[in-house]
Formats: structure tokens, sequence, C-alpha cells
């Protein structure tokens, strides 16, 4: 199977971590930006000697490198607040700028972990819709080198429930969701994708898997295992979901 490509099909944005600076803080924070559907990055240089950078019989020193950005995406809306997502809001804030207000720094991540941060300038924002859905799009101007993110190995996981870490799970059959996190070692592991199995499905569905965690949904009673298994070096963490129906004894 060629590199780059999963289950036989291209690797899609959706597998890609791509995140904004949030310069609006006291202390600045990278926010994800969610909803992308497409992503096209194209990357140009200029020479010190003028020479073109397909020379066949020596490689030319590239001084200056630049390069384009396009997003695309959906609009995306936070359904507990009815607000724009925060990336995309970031994107359009950068866009409305100009000069050195409309500077943005971008991060991305592959969907192996290896990472870049990226200057750019967020040079428009638009949004049109099709079929009764909005689209958005960005164009962001690369400014110089992008800096590449140090790749640290991932040594362990874990799974937490409100921060802390779990290994057996009470829940009521058809009762509340419980929204679980996940801990990993180091902290700052590049490649932070991981796989959930879960062994019963009649008990307890998974869903919303997201870099942070998933969610629990109890559907019946019994007991399921549920087992996180990271891409990088297949570290392993489970836990034991025993779900009872309601007015029963756990």
């Amino acid at each position: 199977m060629a590199k780059g490509r999963k289950n036989g099909c291209p690797v899609s944005v959706a597998d890609w971590l791509i995140y904004i600076m949030d310069k609006s803080q006291l202390e600045e924070t990278w926010v994800r930006i969610y909803g992308l559907t497409s992503m096209t990055r194209t990357i140009s240089g200029e020479t010190e000697d003028s020479s073109a950078d397909t020379d066949v019989w020596s490689e030319p020193y590239i001084t200056k490198r630049s390069g384009t950005i396009d997003l695309e995406g959906v609009k995306k809306v936070v359904e507990a607040t009815g607000e724009i997502d925060r990336g995309q809001e970031l994107l359009d804030d950068y866009a409305e700028q100009a000069g050195c207000g409309a500077d943005a720094t971008i991060k991305i991540i592959d969907p192996y972990g290896r990472g870049y941060i990226i200057d750019t300038i967020v040079t428009s924002s638009e949004e049109s819709a099709d079929n009764a859905e909005q689209t958005r799009s960005w164009t962001l101007e690369q400014v110089g080198e992008a800096e590449v993110i140090p790749y640290v190995q991932m040594t362990g996981v874990g799974i937490t429930k409100g921060g802390e870490p779990i290994e057996t799970l009470e829940m009521t059959a058809g009762g509340e969701q419980e929204i679980l996190g996940i801990r990993f070692e180091p902290e700052n592991a590049s490649n932070r994708r991981f796989r959930v199995n879960n062994s019963k499905r009649a008990v307890v569905r998974v869903s919303d898997i997201s870099e942070n965690g998933f969610v629990l949904t109890p559907v019946g009673a019994g007991t399921a295992e549920i087992t996180v298994t990271t891409v990088n070096n297949g570290c392993r963490a489970q836990i034991r979901v025993h779900a009872v129906q309601a007015g029963s004894e756990p």
C-alpha cells in the first residue's frame, strides 16, 4: 500500500490537525480549526543565482521560500452555544485585518505526527451556499520558511474520566453518556492518533472520537471492554464497562 493512503483510500484533511494561534488572550493558545474538508498547499522558492529550481545539473541554492495555503470547509457551529467554530472565527478575523494585523501563525500536523509551524497572512475569507449547506474558504500566504516541530515518540496511553485515570466504569442502560479523555505519555507526543475497539456494541456505543477522547453511550445491560491503541508504537489502555438496567443493582 502506498505511503499516505489509509484503507486503500487517500488520506483526507480529516486525518490532519490544523491549528491557528489565538493571540487575543494574555497567554497565546493553539485553537484547532474544525469543519475543514480540503487543504491545498503550494510552495515556491527564489534562488540566490536566479537558476531554475528544476536545473538537472546542480541543486539551486534557495534563499527565500514562500507559498499559499488554501483551506475549504463547511460552516461549523458549536451546538451548545450556537456560535461559529473558534478556529474559523479567527481565520475570518485575520482576513478582515490589513497589514500586520492579518499575520496568523498556523500549525499543521500530518496523519503521522509530523508537524510544521508556518507564519502566514490571511488574504481572503469567502462564504457561499451549496445545496443548502454553507461552505467556507480561506487563502493564506506563507511568509518565510516553515518551522519543523521535533518528533516525539509515544511511550504510553491511558483512559481518564474528569482528568483521573480509570479502569472500570459503571453505567445505566439508556442512561447518561460519559465523556472520557485520553492521557498520552509524554504529553507532547507528536502522533496522538489512536483507535478505539469496542468488544460489545450491544452494551455501549462509542462516538465523537477526537484527539482529546471519546463519548460512551450505554445501550443495554452487560459488560464490554473498551480498548484504546495508539497508531504510534501501539501503546494500549483498556477499561471494563458494566451497564445495568435502570432500577437494578449494579
